[in-house]
C-alpha cells in the first residue's frame, strides 16, 4: 500500500507565508489610506460619528495591521522550529545541479499592481474586490511551489532549486530550499528539513572542494 502523502505544512503556517509576503504592498496599501484620510484620524473624543468615520476610513486598515502581525508571528515561530529541527534531525545531502531562484520574486511583485486599481480602502466596493483576489491568490499560493517565492523572505534567505543526492542512502531528488547561505555550488553538503512537499530549509554544513 503506498503511503499516504500531505502537505506538511499546516493551514496557519501557509497562511502566515502568504502574509509575509504582501507585507510591503500591506505597509504600502496602509500608508496610502492613511495619509489621504490624516484629517479623520483627530477624533475629538469618542462619539458615534467618530467611531463610524474610523470604521470607514481606517476599519480595512485595522484589520490588514493585525493579519500582518499575526502573519509575522507565525512565520517566525516557523522558522525557528524548522532551523531546530535541522540541526536535530537533518537530511544531510550533496548538491549535484543548483539553480537561483530568487529572481522568481520579482515576478511575484507584479501581483502587487492588483489592488492598486482599488486604492481606496474606505470603499466597500473595493474592499471587497481586493479580499477576492487575494483570496484566489491564497488558494493558487499555497497549492503550489510558490509558498517559498516570497519577496519579504528573499531579503534575508535565498531560493534555490536544486538536485541532490543523500549522503545516506544514495538516492537524488530534486527539490525546492531556502537558506541563508548566498553563494551555494555543486558538491556543497547541507542538512535538509522538510517544510512542504519538495519543499526544504537548508544549513550549509560542509563547502564543496574547488580545484585552485
Amino acid at each position: 500500500m503506498k503511503a499516504s502523502r500531505r502537505n506538511k505544512l499546516r493551514f496557519g503556517a501557509r497562511f502566515s507565508l502568504f502574509i509575509v509576503s504582501y507585507l510591503p504592498l500591506f505597509f504600502i496599501m496602509c500608508f496610502s489610506q492613511i495619509y489621504s484620510h490624516r484629517e479623520y484620524l483627530n477624533w475629538g473624543g469618542f462619539n458615534k460619528d467618530s467611531i463610524e468615520n474610523f470604521i470607514k476610513y481606517f476599519g480595512a486598515v485595522s484589520v490588514i495591521f493585525i493579519m500582518s502581525a499575526i502573519g509575522v508571528f507565525g512565520f517566525l515561530i516557523l522558522i525557528s522550529k524548522v532551523k531546530k529541527r535541522c540541526k536535530t534531525n537533518g537530511v544531510a545531502v550533496k548538491i549535484i545541479d543548483i539553480e537561483n531562484k530568487n529572481s522568481e520574486s520579482i515576478t511575484y511583485l507584479f501581483t502587487y499592481l492588483i489592488p492598486f486599481v482599488f486604492q481606496d480602502l474606505s470603499s466597500c466596493v473595493n474592499v471587497v474586490s481586493i479580499l477576492v483576489l487575494l483570496v484566489v491568490t491564497f488558494m493558487i499560493y499555497v497549492n503550489s511551489g510558490m509558498i517559498l517565492i516570497n519577496p519579504t523572505i528573499s531579503m534575508k534567505y535565498t531560493l534555490y532549486q536544486i538536485s541532490y543526492e543523500n549522503i545516506e542512502n544514495k538516492i537524488i531528488r530534486n527539490g525546492m530550499i531556502i537558506t541563508e547561505s548566498r553563494y551555494l555550488e555543486e558538491g556543497d553538503i547541507l542538512d535538509i528539513e522538510d517544510v512542504g512537499h519538495k519543499l526544504f530549509y537548508a544549513d550549509l554544513i560542509e563547502e564543496a572542494n574547488v580545484n585552485s
